[in-house]
């Protein structure tokens, strides 16, 4: 098999490379010597700056505005384009000129300056939940988002797919999974407050617990990126974890962790069936709430691309979410309430 190289004659293109994925993934491909130029609404940012400092170039552009990227002729033609770009709420009256608008925006600048493979970050959300029965969902099964956002990604991979098909070019759509990791406490979070009794989750706990998914460590989801580009893989393909377990087991192992065994296990054994108002809720558990009794999983089947790129995932759950603590730690949002013992208690099991 032919592989693309990345040397230092290969330019890539990246919306959103100054985000949470972006950052990691335009660290790498600098680090491997490529020319890296970023589409970013946010050129002034920490991430964006420390990008900059490293060599890529940086031009203003929202993908969700047809304005053209500030400096447009500074964009050279490029040999790939990542299309990462996105707003990522539930719901918003955003989702389609961002994640719809925008990406036609994008294949548009992909076609002026003659950039013949374009990678789109699509989301396990185009394709929806899954039942025991149905799960893990392959890339074959019925798309059925079940919120506003999976909705306008599962659009969006339509217009890339006839895109890729009516102008005999190359296109990747890439359905990631839950991704977590340093730089971002997405559910971590609101975990840790129920924890610590400062968010309420008992009493969702009974529709919660059971819900499963495959949480992705960050390093691991740009090592499968980098794998698909070099063999230029073209189609839809899941990159998820590789561990599936429900929230219980999210829980029981965050706990753990930090020593709060204790009281998950009053969270699990407080419930008095009566609900608070839905707004007391957070969203990241308002998230998982999503869909039906029934056909309420995140379980999806990665073995295409595992066919194709191999063993991608390195990152034990325990172990990645212990670097993610210790991460928050060092950021200075852990709270309070949790003393420096517990720091130690995470450093030893990232060691492990």
């Amino acid at each position: 098999m032919n592989l693309l190289t990345i040397t230092p004659k290969t330019h890539v293109v990246i919306t959103g490379g100054a985000g949470f994925i972006g950052f990691q993934l335009c660290a790498r491909l600098l680090a491997a010597g490529a020319r890296v130029t970023i589409l970013t609404r946010h050129t002034e940012t920490p991430r964006a700056v420390a990008l900059a400092k490293q060599g890529a170039a940086m031009l203003s552009w929202d993908c969700s505005s047809s304005l053209l990227p500030r400096d447009c002729d500074r964009l050279a033609s490029a040999q790939i384009f990542y299309h990462l770009a996105a707003d990522v709420a539930v719901t918003s009256p955003m989702l389609r000129p961002t994640n719809i608008e925008g990406t036609q925006r994008a294949l548009n600048l992909a076609d002026t300056h003659k950039i013949p493979y374009f990678i789109y970050a699509s989301s396990i959300e185009a394709q929806g939940l899954g039942s025991d029965e149905e799960g893990p969902l392959s890339e074959a099964a019925p798309c059925r988002p079940v919120s506003d956002y999976g909705a306008s990604k599962a659009e969006a991979e339509g217009i890339v797919t006839r895109w890729a098909e009516s102008s005999n070019k190359k296109a990747l759509i890439l359905r990631i999974g839950n991704i977590y990791g340093p730089g971002s406490a997405w559910f971590l979070h609101p975990c840790l407050m129920a924890l610590i009794g400062l968010s309420p989750l008992a009493h969702v706990w009974p529709r919660l617990q059971h819900r499963r998914f495959q949480p992705l460590y960050l390093d691991d989801l740009i090592e499968g990126m980098l794998r698909a580009t070099r063999r230029e893989l073209t189609g839809i393909y899941n990159l998820t974890g590789e561990e599936p377990m429900s929230i219980d087991d999210y829980m029981h192992s965050l706990a753990s962790l930090i020593g709060l065994t204790d009281q998950l296990a009053s969270i699990q054994t407080s419930w008095q069936g009566q609900e608070p108002p839905s707004s007391t809720l957070a969203p990241d558990f308002g998230y998982f709430l999503l869909g039906s009794p029934d056909r309420c999983h995140r379980l999806y089947d990665n073995t295409r691309i595992r066919r194709e790129i191999g063993d991608y995932a390195r990152w034990s759950v325990a172990r990645g979410l212990a670097a993610t603590l210790n991460w928050y730690y060092s950021a200075g949002m852990f709270p309070g309430a949790l003393h420096t013992a517990r720091r130690q208690r995470i450093h030893t099991c990232m060691s492990h």
